[in-house]
């Protein structure tokens, strides 16, 4: 059964070692598909570079809680309260950052 969190027709990542750590290109997307279903706005506005606590995008603290859910359904993480930290959630470029070193150490 799919994970409310859980984009239609995406696959959960769960564990990964590090040859099935996504390409940059890859999470990239997936980061910015979750963006976008959690804020509603279509994945042509968020780009890689895009302010996640700007008028643009419209996260608020339910918005990250939400979002924070979403990636950790999707990756098969559990993002502790100290990694919330606005620099980390600053853009999808930060996020995919955080995404990569805890991949890697979770591998």
């Amino acid at each position: 059964m799919a994970s409310p969190y859980q984009m239609r027709g995406q696959r959960r990542l769960g564990a990964m070692n590090t040859e099935q750590i996504p390409a940059n290109e890859k999470l990239m997307r997936t980061v910015i598909d979750l963006i976008a279903v959690t804020v509603g706005n279509k994945r042509t506005k968020i780009n890689p570079d895009t302010p996640l606590f700007s008028s643009q995008a419209a996260f608020d603290s339910v918005g990250l809680l939400e979002f924070v859910l979403r990636l950790e359904d999707a990756f098969g993480l559990s993002i502790p309260d100290a990694d919330l930290d606005p620099d980390v959630f600053h853009s999808p470029e930060t996020i995919v950052a955080y995404l990569h070193t805890r991949l890697r150490e979770d591998a």
